[in-house]
C-alpha cells in the first residue's frame, strides 16, 4: 500500500505519449537521464500506471520504499522481452513454458524463482521474483528510452488528473499516455506451482488446466 503524497506544487516534469505520434526527440532523450540518476517515474502500462524507476539504483529503492506502508516487501520488476526474462527467472517446467510465454507480454504479473541476475530488492526471501512485460505501445517506447530494467509498485491510478493530483510534488517525472488502460485485465500469475495459480485477478483460460 503507498502513503498519499501530501499535496503541494507541482515539481515534476511531465511527457505526454499520444498513440500514433510517439515521442518527441526531446522527450525521448529527457527519460534515460532521468532514469539513470535514480529519479523517481511515474509511468503508463496498458493497466494503470506505475511509481517506480532504475531497478538498480539503490537511492531509488529507497525512495519507492518511502512511498509504501510495507516498505521492506520486495518490489516488482518491469522488463520488456522474453529473453530479459529469461535473464531473471530460473526457467519453469517445459510443459508450462509455452503458457507462461503466452501472457508476456500482456496485463500480468509473473512470479517466478529468480535467478542470481535478478535485482537483490525484487527478490523475496523464498527466491521468488515478480515479473512485467506491459504490451502497451507507451510503456514500450518508455522503456526503449529509459535503458534500463525497471522496479515499480502498480497503482490504482488511471486517469491522467489523479496521477498529477498525487505525484506531481513527490515524482522527478510523469509519462502520460491516452492510450486506454484496463485495470480488470491485470491478474497475479504464480508459475511456482504446478499447475499456475491466480494470485490475483482470474487464469487466462490457456492455463486453466
Amino acid at each position: 500500500m503507498l502513503v498519499l503524497p501530501v499535496r503541494g506544487p507541482m515539481r515534476a516534469q511531465v511527457i505526454e505519449f499520444q498513440i500514433g505520434k510517439g515521442l518527441p526527440k526531446e522527450a525521448f532523450e529527457q527519460i534515460a537521464p532521468t532514469v539513470t540518476e535514480g529519479r523517481l517515474v511515474v509511468f503508463p502500462t496498458e493497466v494503470s500506471y506505475v511509481v517506480g524507476g532504475d531497478a538498480f539504483n539503490q537511492q531509488l529503492v529507497n525512495r519507492v520504499r518511502g512511498l509504501r506502508q510495507d516498505a521492506q516487501s520486495p518490489l516488482a520488476l518491469y522488463i520488456s522481452s522474453i529473453t530479459e526474462f529469461r535473464l531473471y527467472a530460473v526457467p519453469v517446467l517445459p510443459r508450462l513454458r509455452r503458457a507462461l510465454e503466452r501472457c508476456l507480454p500482456g496485463p500480468y504479473g509473473i512470479i517466478v524463482r529468480a535467478t542470481q541476475a535478478a535485482p537483490r530488492v525484487c527478490v523475496t526471501q523464498a527466491g521468488t521474483i515478480e515479473m512485467h512485460m506491459p504490451a502497451s505501445q507507451s510503456y514500450q517506447m518508455f522503456y526503449e528510452a529509459s535503458g534500463r530494467p525497471l522496479l515499480g509498485v502498480k497503482l490504482d491510478l488511471v486517469r491522467r488528473e489523479d496521477v498529477l493530483e498525487r505525484f506531481g510534488e513527490q515524482a522527478d517525472l510523469i509519462v502520460l499516455t491516452n492510450e486506454p488502460m484496463n485495470p480488470q485485465s491485470y491478474a497475479l500469475l504464480d508459475f511456482t506451482q504446478d499447475p499456475p495459480q491466480a494470485v490475483q485477478g482470474e487464469l487466462p483460460k490457456w492455463l486453466r488446466l
